[in-house]
């Protein structure tokens, strides 16, 4: 039995996915626990906020601040974080007006929510993915990534992530509606992990030696602070929820809560990155309540000063004979 986001599915522990054992189908248990309504009315809260949030980065970054280099990652992580808070606030909401209405939860709209869920998830880990390392390269080898980095590599790559990701939401969703197969929820959540957990660990563990083993006297300003932080919350929440979705293809567990739980943290992940923008970006001394567009302004300009700075300075080497 599986529970994803307040629904409760039968599992079988081996062979391949069918109509019979894929986690889209329901049981027919209709008595559902006080904790479930809990945990799932939590996931809405939570992508509810992740919806604001989110929100107001992606209408600030496309419309109202000038695009960087690395701001350009920022967005679509943004879009990405988006569109994995909508597809759980529609899971949830379809799954409270089914319940409430006595309907059948077995409909082609539940499969569309999850399947939105899914492909965004991916998108938005594959992008935070090449923001790490983005930012490890920044940091090991400065040189190297103020004055030889291609000009649109960012557009470039975030291009690439889309155009892999997006095609994956008609593929599962056509195949579970016309063959009930399910296999490749499982092996995606294996992808993304094999995919993302290496790249971000290290990148994050190489950026916390340079700075605060090997140059503990470079001072860390926001953007890189920023990004710290988003990749250690993705390694303590985003990281579960792969690895329970995938297990769940081989492992059977009465320990419901579980299932609930990456779901919990899947949202969180999703919702947390906007709110790091802000408080990091936030005086400390100064007016309390600074306008959003001036505090993601002051969180995001340090690499395009630090761009200008190293260009500047490379323009007075060329001219000193």
């Amino acid at each position: 039995m599986m529970v994803t986001a307040g629904n409760v599915y039968n599992v079988t522990t081996h062979g391949p996915a069918t109509h019979t054992n894929c986690p889209y189908v329901e049981s027919n248990q209709d008595n559902i626990s006080t904790g479930m309504i809990l945990t799932s009315f939590l996931t809405f809260l939570l992508s509810l906020l992740g919806f604001l949030g989110n929100g107001i980065v992606v209408w600030l970054l496309g419309f109202r601040i000038k695009r960087n280099h690395f701001t350009t990652y920022i967005w679509n992580l943004s879009i990405a974080d988006l569109g994995v808070v909508t597809g759980l606030l529609g899971i949830n909401t379809y799954w409270l007006v089914a319940r409430l209405s006595g309907a059948k939860y077995e409909d082609p709209m539940k499969t569309v929510f999850r399947t939105f869920f899914l492909v965004t998830y991916s998108a938005s880990q594959f992008l935070l993915t090449v923001i790490s390392i983005d930012r490890c390269v920044s940091v090991c080898f400065p040189f190297w990534y103020r004055f030889h980095q291609p000009r649109h590599l960012s557009p470039t790559i975030c291009g690439v992530i889309w155009i892999l990701t997006l095609p994956l939401f008609p593929a599962h969703t056509s195949l579970y509606l016309t063959m009930k197969y399910c296999e490749l929820w499982f092996y995606q959540f294996l992808l993304n992990i094999v995919l993302t957990t290496p790249g971000i660990s290290i990148s994050t563990v190489s950026m916390l030696i340079k700075v605060c083993v090997i140059s503990p006297q470079h001072k860390r300003g926001k953007l890189l602070t920023a990004v710290l932080l988003a990749l250690i919350f993705f390694l303590l929440f985003a990281f579960p929820m792969n690895v329970i979705q995938y297990a769940a293809r081989y492992t059977r567990s009465e320990n419901t809560s579980i299932y609930e739980y990456g779901y919990i943290c899947a949202s969180f992940n999703s919702t947390i990155n906007p709110f790091i923008y802000f408080l990091v970006g936030r005086e400390r001394r100064g007016q309390f309540w600074q306008r959003i567009q001036q505090i993601l302004e002051k969180v995001f300009k340090e690499d395009e000063d630090s761009r200008e700075t190293g260009t500047s300075s490379s323009n007075t080497m060329e001219m000193v004979p």
